[in-house]
């Protein structure tokens, strides 16, 4: 009975409509037998398709036949993900605070790589209580070893794996946060090749090479894999002319790594869409971003124009307000327009760029503030048969939503939606104390209008000491990290 009483009732009663009965006094061994061998596969693996990940992870010791399509049938494996998608989780990781070193100087987090870590999950739940409060009941606490990742970054999960940098050895490591696997640390060779490859043209000169890389994440829906990209802005110069590393780059090369398959970077030229209404000149995500990364659906989409990246200088001018759509399996861009409808509407000058990007039920939304209290989502279908016209200019598939939040709205204001909701959307507001950042969460039912603050084991603020910390929504996953077998 072991196992069947792990099971959430969902698939117990699925069990009940089987014609397969299982005797009162049947041990342990004799249930194992009858599940992994009496039950259909198709019965099987529809009910444990419902099960969260942790206790799939002890049932792959129940047999030889189970351990193989948990782990590698990818039939179920997107079954499982999909159904899990109904069930939204809180992602929290964090540094653990260690002896010896200030709390409140991210400096110190940063040069430390020895920091333990503690990631949490939580299940996000509408609380009984007379207010209606929202509440993320943490499923598992995890306390890393000390040197469990030499990491100073983190993107945002995609399809329950995320992905971790080193920025000082420009390495790349994927974990999945619910199974725990990782890949081995892979290195890019970029730097060093061109380099050596500068010192050859300019035998005279000694060169260096400052860059600033921006990293993303993102799904290949055809081929089932995951793909990190890497895009490099490159500054060349004699050591004598160096300034600063701000300067404006003097060329840029893109890489990729698929997981699970290539075992090292390799470079991309990835091409503008033939369609596209407008060109770009600069069609990398700012360096300076304040945005989440967005994805959906095969494609990682950016605006190449924010407030930081205005405030920084890190984007042409002459280019006009758009979204770059990056197609993670062809490794090709797409440049929608944004509306003039949108960017001519009456904002205070220091809003006129949005302040937020996320994806709500399936559609790629900007935020915009409109007053202290008030902000204005534009939501773009931007689905498979949608794409095309898009990029062309076409304006009729954008739509629109005004919403009235319960704190002051500035430049540290995002949101993020719920996979499998189009209902709820997270809102973040974040304060600044001590060079920590403290953030708040809010839900936002847009059906009834509410607005709820959400606490986890009663905490209702969340601390990020650097770029090694992350919050955000997830769905758990048992996509594999490592070459299937199937």
């Amino acid at each position: 009975m072991e196992i069947l009483s792990r099971l959430p009732v969902e698939p117990l009663v699925q069990f009940g409509k089987t014609n397969y009965c299982l005797g009162v006094g049947d041990s342990l061994d004799n249930i194992e037998t009858h599940v992994c061998g009496t039950f259909p596969d198709e019965i099987v693996k529809e009910i444990l398709s419902r099960v969260p990940v942790k206790p799939l992870m002890q049932f792959k010791s129940v047999c030889k036949h189970w351990q193989s399509f948990i782990k590698h049938d990818r039939h179920f494996i997107d079954l499982h993900f999909n159904r899990l998608k109904s069930r939204p989780n809180l992602l929290y990781i964090n540094t653990v605070q260690q002896k010896g070193l200030s709390q409140t100087n991210p400096a110190s987090f940063k040069a430390s790589k020895t920091l333990q870590q503690s990631i949490s999950c939580g299940d996000i739940v509408e609380g009984s209580g007379g207010e209606e409060q929202v509440q993320a009941i943490a499923s598992k606490v995890r306390i890393t070893d000390d040197k469990w990742f030499l990491y100073d970054q983190v993107l945002e999960p995609v399809n329950g794996l995320v992905c971790f940098v080193d920025s000082k050895t420009r390495a790349i490591c994927v974990h999945n946060a619910s199974t725990r696997e990782a890949t081995p640390w892979v290195k890019s060779m970029l730097l060093e090749e061109e380099n050596d490859r500068l010192a050859n043209i300019n035998r005279n000169k000694v060169i260096t090479i400052h860059s600033s890389p921006i990293y993303q994440f993102g799904f290949d829906t055809e081929k089932r894999e995951h793909k990190v990209f890497c895009f490099w802005r490159l500054v060349a110069r004699s050591r004598r002319h160096v300034k600063n590393s701000m300067e404006k780059p003097d060329y840029e090369c893109w890489e990729a790594l698929t997981i699970g398959r290539d075992t090292q970077w390799r470079r991309i030229n990835a091409v503008p869409n033939e369609n596209n209404l407008v060109k770009l000149k600069d069609v990398l995500p700012p360096a300076y971003s304040s945005y989440r990364q967005v994805y959906e659906d095969g494609t990682i989409y950016w605006s190449n124009k924010e407030y930081y990246s205005d405030q920084w200088g890190d984007s042409n001018p002459n280019d006009p307000d758009v979204i770059v759509a990056f197609d993670v399996g062809g490794e090709n861009y797409r440049v929608i327009p944004i509306p003039e409808f949108i960017l001519d509407e009456p904002r205070d000058k220091d809003f006129r760029l949005p302040i937020g990007m996320l994806v709500l039920g399936g559609h790629i939304t900007l935020l915009y503030r409109m007053e202290p209290h008030v902000v204005k989502l534009w939501m773009l279908d931007d689905t498979a048969d949608k794409k095309l016209e898009n990029c062309r200019g076409n304006t009729s598939n954008w739509s629109t939503e005004t919403i009235t939040l319960p704190f002051c709205c500035d430049k540290r204001v995002g949101g993020f939606g719920i996979a499998g909701s189009t209902d709820k959307i997270l809102f973040e507001f974040k304060e600044y104390k001590d060079s920590v950042t403290s953030i708040c969460l809010y839900s936002y039912d847009r059906r009834k209008k509410t607005c709820k603050k959400i606490e986890m084991d009663g905490v209702s603020s969340f601390n990020l000491y650097s770029g090694r910390s992350l919050l955000t929504t997830f769905t758990e996953s048992l996509f594999p990290v490592q070459q299937s077998k199937s």
